[in-house]
């Protein structure tokens, strides 16, 4: 019995001697796990990638997260700019240009937390260039007309409904190369082509007036009027079609199919005139012009100055022959 006594006795000094050397945070280490706990064998791994919008708009502005986490139950965003999210996949609307810092926080059923971080740089994409429109024959050179053989360097230009057609000449350099409006007729030429809604364009003319004629009979002083017509002021329900080739192109019966609708003010984006500078040499004019809300518009061209009552149009040209060597219509970019 006194044996007993003497090992109970050892054994409590022992452990005063365990306590006396050890403090209170080293005990921790030895605690032992709750009963039935288990490690978390998959904590979560957060990580997330991101694209960006794109549009005529502002669509640059919004940004979607695709969530890529895994062992992940809920989620956590932060955009960056204030803005926050508990959905799995993320979406935000950007204020502007900016860098900005994404945080996807992923925690799992056990309270394990991963988060993932990545910069977003904001910038708005380039807007895209506007394409040239597409102008058939601008040249005018001779070449065949829709339904017949004969050339003609009015070759897709022609609309008989609001004038007749200008007429094949040499000039500047060339042989039949060159569309002339003379001998006191409602001469024209008139070409639809697509542009891009509210787009600025700017349109070259090279051309040539005789000298101002001087015999008693005729009609001096010929001007040369340039006009951009809408596409959407002749017939509402109306789509020009486009043509590859000046062969193709119709000669009546579409577009602008009076002179009162050509006239009409509201129906005109651009107007200019090229007097006779009673000087026979080429020159180059430029001008510009803006779609508005078109997606079509149409070049006429014509000789004014003459006697009004010849034919049936309500225009003339004078008789001193006027000579257009070509034109260009580029996008301003």
């Amino acid at each position: 019995m006194k044996k007993q006594i003497k090992k109970i006795v050892g054994f409590t000094a022992a452990l005063a001697l365990v306590f006396a050397f050890h403090s209170c945070d080293d005990l921790e280490k030895y605690e032992l796990p709750e009963a039935g706990s288990i490690a978390d064998a998959t904590p979560p791994e957060a990580d997330f990638s991101f694209t960006q919008g794109a549009g005529p708009d502002e669509e640059w502005k919004d940004y979607t997260f695709a969530n890529l986490s895994t062992s992940a139950t809920t989620y956590s965003w932060d955009y960056g700019d204030g803005n926050t999210s508990t959905d799995v996949d993320g979406a935000n609307t950007y204020p502007g240009e900016g860098t900005y810092t994404v945080t996807l926080t992923a925690s799992d059923a056990l309270g394990v937390v991963s988060e993932s971080t990545q910069i977003v740089e904001v910038v708005e994409p380039p807007t895209p260039a506007v394409p040239d429109p597409v102008i058939i024959n601008g040249d005018f050179d001779k070449l065949a007309k829709l339904g017949s053989s004969n050339l003609c360097s009015c070759s897709g230009w022609d609309n008989d409904d609001i004038g007749e057609q200008g007429e094949s000449s040499s000039g500047n350099g060339g042989s039949d190369n060159v569309v002339k409006f003379d001998n006191n007729e409602p001469d024209h030429v008139y070409q639809e082509f697509a542009v891009t809604p509210n787009a600025d364009y700017s349109i070259t003319i090279v051309t040539s007036h005789k000298t101002i004629a001087s015999t008693p009979g005729t009609y001096p002083g010929s001007t040369l009027e340039i006009r951009i017509l809408a596409g959407a002021g002749y017939n509402a329900g109306y789509t020009p079609t486009y043509y590859t080739a000046a062969p193709d192109f119709p000669n009546s019966g579409y577009g602008y199919t009076t002179v009162a609708q050509v006239e009409t003010a509201a129906n005109n984006l651009l107007v200019e005139t090229i007097p006779n500078p009673n000087d026979d040499d080429y020159f180059t004019q430029t001008y510009t012009f803006n779609a508005g809300a078109n997606d079509s518009v149409a070049l006429f061209i014509r000789g004014i100055g003459g006697d009004s009552s010849v034919g049936s149009y309500g225009y003339s040209s004078g008789d001193e022959e006027i000579r257009a060597d070509s034109v260009t219509i580029t996008a301003v970019n």
